[in-house]
């Protein structure tokens, strides 16, 4: 239980980086994705296809899969080596709460910093205060003008960081965002309260 506690609490922190509903227009993309944190640099997998998103994960040697539906209101996050998957609620609050508030009301109260080329995408930098380990902290944020979605969140402080690279546009089949057949669908576990 521990390892389905600790992947799931991994892939929920890649998506909250990344993929915010509120921005995510008509993008179809795949990328690799770094987050460094703590001294370590964990690699991904990032699909995106409009609003649905699907991220692939290591966390503690084990590999996690998470798809996010808002057309659902769901967000499954599938555990391979159990051949099973979650299934969490997504509600407009809890993607508002989720996303750092980043919906296009709370864009306008993000500061555009200047301009920068993120992985040879022309982007939008922003500086901008979100809820991070209980506190508030200020991250810089980099929405690319191509994409309309983050490619790039950075803590000021340097303690964070994670990023798109290698991204390839287009090609991004819609069987990537379901859950794969024959898995068996799993209670959340206890002590694991969705969206918090």
């Amino acid at each position: 239980m521990q390892v389905v506690k600790r992947s799931l609490g991994g892939a929920i922190i890649v998506t909250i980086l990344f993929l915010w509903a509120g921005l995510i227009q008509a993008a179809e993309f795949t990328a690799n994705a770094i987050t460094k944190a703590g001294g370590k640099e964990i690699p991904g997998k990032v699909y995106v296809k409009g609003q649905k998103a699907r991220n692939e994960i290591k966390i503690a040697g084990q590999p996690n899969i998470q798809i996010l539906r808002p057309d659902k209101n769901l967000i499954w996050v599938i555990i391979p080596q159990q051949k099973a998957y979650m299934e969490m609620p997504l509600t407009r609050e809890s993607q508002e709460k989720m996303f750092f508030n980043v919906t296009e009301k709370q864009k306008a109260k993000m500061k555009k910093v200047g301009t920068e080329t993120v992985t040879n995408y022309a982007c939008d930098k922003y500086e901008t205060t979100m809820p991070h380990q209980g506190k508030s902290a200020k991250f810089f944020v980099w929405i690319a003008t191509d994409l309309g979605v983050p490619i790039k969140m950075a803590a000021q402080d340097g303690s964070f960081s994670t990023e798109c690279k290698d991204i390839k546009t287009g090609g991004v089949s819609d069987s990537l965002f379901e859950p794969p057949q024959g898995y068996k669908k799993m209670k959340m576990p206890l002590g694991l309260p969705p969206m918090k």
